[in-house]
């Protein structure tokens, strides 16, 4: 749990709960990582926006939470769907699963700025609180060298698998799992 704190510890802003206004500033980091080439994958970064505000209507299972930066600028963001998708349910162990979505951070505020990290301890409390027993998370091929390492050094999470051609034809997605 080392790596967790102190990389949470080196966070100066704030996490909380996303806000429709929000949503504008979100979209820009959602297009950084989601290219193919230098082409934004538009159709993925629409389904991230619909998730966040989907996420705005009490009941829909879904839990977005933003990070700020000291002087309140949004830089990142990360979410908790109380079911995971059924291409994970398999790699579930236990019977309450859950699953983290839509995660990225600014790129100027990424690796061991604790943004990311403190994102990921707010969704696990948030798991807990609602009685989740384990957690799953998958990255696909595009986040092999900022996401995969992010995901192996959170203390407790797993690799448990991948998923053949998840993203398309040879484009496997990496699963982690975490109990809670």
């Amino acid at each position: 749990m080392e790596t967790a704190t102190k990389e949470s510890e080196r966070f100066k802003g704030n996490i909380r709960l996303l806000r429709k206004d929000d949503i504008p500033y979100l979209r820009p980091i959602s297009e950084f990582w989601l290219r193919d080439g230098n082409v934004v994958a538009d159709e993925e970064v629409d389904g991230d926006m619909a998730t966040c505000r989907r996420s705005l209507i009490p009941g829909s299972g879904k839990t977005m939470f933003v990070a700020e930066s000291p002087d309140g600028t949004v830089i990142g963001m990360m979410g908790l769907s109380d079911e995971p998708k059924d291409a994970l349910k398999p790699f579930a162990q236990l019977n309450n699963p859950c699953e983290i979505i839509v995660a990225y951070v600014h790129p100027d505020h990424m690796m061991g700025k604790g943004a990311g990290t403190a994102l990921m301890n707010k969704v696990l409390e948030s798991a807990r609180t609602k009685g989740k027993t384990e957690i799953l998370v998958e990255s696909g091929p595009r986040h092999i060298e900022t996401g995969y390492p992010f995901y192996d050094k959170q203390p407790g999470f797993e690799k448990v698998g991948k998923i053949p051609n998840f993203y398309g034809d040879g484009q496997n997605t990496q699963v982690w799992r975490k109990t809670l």
